[in-house]
């Protein structure tokens, strides 16, 4: 481990031989450096089998007995079978952001190594993943649930570790875990593809050098996006939510179409209404997936003015505005026609209420004069209250006599997961 501690950090206890080598580290590190880091530790029982329960209170009578804050938390429900994985992980971050939250803690640790790593680079892969998906995961990265403020991470000091390194740790120092014996059977696509890599099946040593490799274009690319940020001029009025792109024309010279293809990409999340952003870069440059079943470039198109002069991408649209020396891209919010409208019922009280994230683009919190509000998606792509019927205001410009309303739009450049 290295570096600093901050002042308090969530440790993801499984009770695994991962997650007990980390938390036995990050109390060994705390000690070290002298940190005041508080360090408390969750466990997720899943109840997916009929030991889990009693290994979680075997594990909370481990933790305890280090002298560290624990607590064991049941997901309220049964895990559809037919999406285990997906589920499993969507609930473990839900209850542990409510933990984050209750504790006001900013850091969750998480026990990630190389070999998880490799499994998902296969997974992803099998998934028709982009690039920038197949490089796996970081060693700091957002949270995976929107939070208006963005502050929630995800720290995983054991990503340069392989799991027999950690299995070799354990027995050293004589620390207790548990085996999941689910990790062995063949019932989710990780499990499969980890026995493919443990049994030689697929070479460790060949995926290892895949990573790396894409690991090294997106490092490339993300070095060239910071030279971009210097060079492109982006403007975005969080009040009527439009955003103006000047591209030189020199920079399509002297830059590669994938690193202005995801400069855009990564810009326009903060105008975009589409729910699963992250995962429909391809609609922007399709040349560089996995599954190349076009040649399609962003950036390409409009140098060589094979796009029109406006046009939606992604629930935006985007008008081209051509100079002698630049390429002015003019966004907005796109006017769909929707088969329900975009509005929610917002129950108004005196005092602040939580926040809120309205047409995947504006967090929004309200108090008032107490009553059923409804914010409406208008025309203009501008969010709108009314009230019994009447239009009150745009809540990104203004409140009204007694409603009072704050907004924070999402970042305009998409947060790494």
């Amino acid at each position: 481990m290295r570096g600093a501690l901050p002042d308090q950090v969530l440790v993801a206890v499984s009770g695994g031989v991962d997650s007990m080598v980390l938390l036995d580290l990050t109390r060994k590190w705390a000690t070290i450096t002298g940190s005041p880091c508080r360090i408390h530790a969750m466990t997720v029982d899943h109840g997916l089998r009929p030991e889990s329960t009693k290994e979680a209170e075997n594990v909370h009578e481990i933790v305890r007995s280090m002298c560290l804050d624990h607590e064991i938390v049941r997901v309220p429900e049964k895990i559809d079978p037919k999406q285990l994985e997906k589920s499993a992980r969507t609930w473990r971050y839900k209850l542990m952001y409510k933990k984050l939250e209750l504790l006001h803690i900013d850091n969750l640790m998480v026990a990630h190594h190389f070999n998880d790593q490799l499994e998902t680079f296969l997974i992803r892969l099998a998934t028709n993943s982009t690039l920038f998906g197949l490089c796996g995961m970081r060693h700091v990265s957002s949270y995976p649930i929107l939070d208006p403020f963005g502050s929630k991470r995800i720290l995983r000091p054991m990503l340069d570790f392989r799991k027999e390194e950690l299995y070799a740790y354990a027995r050293e120092h004589n620390l207790e875990w548990f085996e999941d014996s689910t990790n062995y059977q063949p019932i989710t696509l990780r499990n499969r593809v980890r026995r493919y890599l443990q049994t030689g099946q697929i070479d460790e040593n060949t995926v290892e050098q895949l990573v790396l490799s894409v690991r090294g274009t997106v490092d490339d690319v993300e070095s060239d996006l910071r030279q971009l940020d210097k060079e492109i001029s982006v403007r975005f009025n969080s009040r009527l939510l439009k955003m103006s792109i000047v591209i030189p024309l020199a920079v399509f010279e002297r830059f590669p179409l994938l690193s202005l293809d995801r400069f855009i990409f990564e810009t326009l999340h903060c105008v975009s209404a589409i729910s699963n952003y992250h995962h429909r870069y391809t609609t922007i440059d399709s040349k560089h997936a996995t599954v190349n079943t076009n040649e399609w470039s962003l950036s390409e198109a409009i140098l060589d003015r094979t796009v029109p002069e406006k046009f939606n991408l992604l629930k935006c649209l985007v008008r081209v505005v051509r100079s002698e020396n630049n390429i002015h891209l003019l966004i907005t919010r796109a006017t769909e026609k929707f088969k329900q409208p975009v509005e929610r019922v917002v129950n108004i009280a005196s005092s602040w209420s939580e926040w809120e994230l309205f047409d995947n683009r504006i967090w929004f919190r309200a108090r008032g004069k107490p009553g059923s509000y409804t914010l409406k998606l208008e025309a203009n792509g501008l969010p709108a209250f009314y009230h019994e019927g009447q239009f009150l205001c745009y809540p990104t410009i203004s409140g009204c006599g007694f409603l009072e309303v704050q907004t924070m739009t999402k970042p305009m450049r998409i947060m790494q997961m």
